[in-house]
């Protein structure tokens, strides 16, 4: 027995220096880059080999954190026939990199993805990030012809970066609906960037649930006028979603046309329990209802344009500030049809809202009412100085009063 015993000791040992001085080349190693092209079939690991797109998913796994799938974006467009499900990612600060490049340079290119979306607007999503889906940076690919969702997050994410993306023909950008079993879709840490939408049909991006830490900085998107159904926005906060900014964005032309009494169709909306909103330097033009159509406790708006909207500003918050905001020329285009009034600055609703406006800016050729107030609860406060380049020298429906060139407090009783 003891002989046995040492003979199987030294076995051990020896396997243990032999496994310490094999070559590194034998233990199996994470590529770095994967490559996708289109019509893809080989295993990704170089252009003359590319993946197909399609295995999104398990390319993920298999190149690891700190990895990244490079989308070639001069070999043709990728025709994508049904959604691409992802539920791998990279770990907290290690991301996974998915990138349209030029193969020649690998210098940033846009990758096109063209969807199925038929005359009646319908279509798949592109992407369905569902649980486990986490630290994915998505960057330099162009969506064409998909439907709710180019990017639909499915299940609790956290940390999607969208940079750099380009959106046309789309029934949304991005989409946050639970899929499957999922008990909710919240988003954690979230950053879109320099984006831009064409011809998009319901809005920008929805984002909902218990949604926390978002960025949405210097995208701009334009919408396409839809007969009576749907309500379009450009960008959509709802739910318990909080602490999320838009920095420098744009979003015009979000319309709802012959919808009878009243036309809906706003830039950007956040409703009541949301919380912690900033919209910093944006800019809504062009839509049916309001530019800004704010819900939320505690909305700022900094530096923000609203122009050509039926209602320019549209405030029900309880507690809503605008500091250095400017309103141009509201319009009003379902005369004939819609009862309702085109003006500056639109305040009431059930939440009694107190509204504060720092140096508060009002241009129009028209005489637009610069204030409707649609509650006798509602109390506006204005500090500073009050650009007026309006005929209407007044300020409203009478409740409320100027006082000399600067308007320094008013209160509605």
């Amino acid at each position: 027995m003891v002989v046995r015993w040492a003979l199987m000791r030294l076995t051990r040992r020896s396997l243990l220096v032999a496994l310490t001085l094999a070559p590194a080349g034998a233990v199996a190693q994470r590529p770095d880059v994967l490559y996708v092209a289109p019509n893809g079939g080989g295993g990704g690991t170089s252009w003359d080999d590319p993946a197909d797109l399609n295995d999104l998913n398990a390319l993920l796994r298999r190149v690891g954190p700190d990895g990244e799938i490079l989308v070639a974006a001069d070999r043709g467009i990728y025709d994508l026939d049904a959604e691409i499900v992802v539920r791998a990612g990279g770990r907290s600060r290690r991301p996974i990199r998915v990138r349209g490049v030029n193969t020649a340079t690998l210098e940033p290119q846009q990758a096109v993805l063209r969807g199925a979306r038929d005359a009646e607007g319908a279509g798949h999503e592109g992407f369905r990030l569902l649980r486990g889906a986490n630290h994915l940076h998505f960057s330099h690919l162009a969506f064409e012809r998909f439907g709710n969702g180019c990017f639909r997050v499915g299940g609790p994410v956290n940390n999607l970066k969208i940079e750099d993306c380009a959106f046309q023909d789309v029934y949304r950008c991005l989409e946050n609906t639970v899929s499957g079993g999922a008990s909710n879709a919240s988003l954690r840490r979230f950053e879109v960037r320099r984006c831009r939408g064409v011809g998009i049909e319901r809005s920008f991006l929805r984002v909902r649930y218990a949604s926390r830490q978002g960025l949405i900085e210097d995208c701009s998107a334009s919408g396409v006028a839809v007969e009576a159904h749907d309500f379009p926005t450009g960008c959509v906060l709802d739910q318990r979603a909080g602490n999320i900014t838009y920095r420098r964005c744009v979003m015009e032309g979000f319309q709802q046309v012959n919808a009878g009494a009243y036309w809906n169709g706003d830039g950007f909306s956040d409703e009541e329990n949301n919380f912690g909103v900033i919209y910093d330097s944006c800019v809504a033009r062009g839509s049916t209802d309001g530019g800004f159509d704010c819900k939320s406790r505690d909305v700022t708006l900094t530096r923000c344009v609203a122009e050509d909207n039926k209602r320019n500003f549209r405030i029900w918050s309880h507690r809503a500030t605008l500091t250095d905001c400017v309103s141009r020329a509201p319009n009003f285009r379902g005369a004939g049809e819609e009862n309702a009034d085109a003006c500056h600055l639109w305040a009431g609703g059930w939440l009694n809202p107190v509204v504060r406006l720092v140096r508060f800016s009002v241009q129009d050729r028209d005489g637009a009412a610069i204030f409707t107030l649609d509650d006798e609860n509602t109390r506006v406060e204005v500090e500073g100085e009050v650009a007026m380049d309006t005929p209407n020298t007044n300020w409203g429906d009478g409740r409320v009063r100027r006082v000399g060139e600067t308007v320094t407090t008013i209160t509605l009783q």
